[in-house]
């Protein structure tokens, strides 16, 4: 049942999001409601991971894994922490574009690294997946392939801007450029959830993989939004939706990690 729950969590914050859009659209308060929403969503997913790279021993594989992709989330907090009045005056804009563009970098570095623990911690384990070789060789070919057609064109076109000089673009960049990596490796981290369906420990692959499925269409709605007719306040809703669901689902992983390896520190 926690596990179930766990699952509900994230459409159930984006339907109190939903509420509080339909609320406070149109008034002075509606950008407040918007970046305390998202800033809220990003420290719940950073509380997650930091919940399950907790639970494991100094030194164990998944410990190290969990804890870079916390980072990752810490890093951005840190970045939004930069557009606070205070900062930004003190920082001056240039300043502001190149600690931004810093902490962007290094956040998706972290992400990328410890997404690439996770997805190879079937090998670590001696587990089997499932399929033949060539079916998983195609599933992963077809997570590159999607993730190109989804988040490439936003890195080509944030990468045009920095290549003309336009350093505003390379948080952009480099945001895009990680995405695209991660979710390249949805694949082996879908094939590590299936590899351990049935059980507890399946389930914080599973959340894990749904959580980057999310960011998939955040980026994808980048590209898609003009061409399904939607307007600017309805791409703003669809991506902050789909935003907090990467977040959510990234946060429901980390605690279900949490609870399983409570789960069999009890049994044994």
């Amino acid at each position: 049942m926690r596990y179930r729950v766990l699952l509900v969590v994230p459409f159930a914050w984006v339907a109190l999001f939903v509420l509080g859009d339909l609320f406070f659209y149109g008034t002075t308060s509606y950008r407040p409601f918007l970046r305390t929403e998202i800033e809220l969503a990003k420290a719940l997913s950073l509380t997650g991971s930091l919940a399950a790279a907790l639970v494991f021993q100094r030194g164990d594989y998944l410990r190290r894994a969990w804890f870079l992709i916390s980072a990752c989330m810490a890093l951005l907090l840190l970045r939004d922490l930069t557009i606070a009045p205070f900062v930004s005056a003190a920082l001056g804009p240039r300043g502001l574009t190149i600690l931004g563009g810093v902490l962007v970098v290094a956040a998706n570095l972290s992400q990328i690294v410890g997404t690439w623990l996770l997805a190879r911690a079937w090998k670590v384990a001696n587990l089997s997946l499932p399929g033949s070789k060539r079916g998983r060789w195609a599933l992963v070919g077809g997570a590159v392939m999607l993730a190109m057609a989804l988040a490439g064109p936003v890195v080509l076109g944030t990468g045009r801007r920095v290549l003309s000089g336009d350093w505003t673009g390379l948080a952009s960049l480099a945001s895009a450029l990680g995405d695209l990596v991660s979710l390249c490796l949805v694949a082996p981290l879908l094939l590590t959830a299936l590899a351990l369906r049935g059980g507890l420990i399946g389930w914080p692959w599973a959340l894990l993989t749904t959580s980057y499925v999310c960011w998939l269409v955040y980026d994808a709605l980048g590209v898609l939004a003009p061409g399904l007719g939607l307007g600017p306040h309805a791409t703003t809703v669809a991506n902050e939706s789909f935003r907090a669901l990467g977040c959510l689902f990234g946060f429901s992983a980390g605690m279900a990690q949490r609870a399983v390896v409570a789960r069999l520190r009890h049994l044994t």
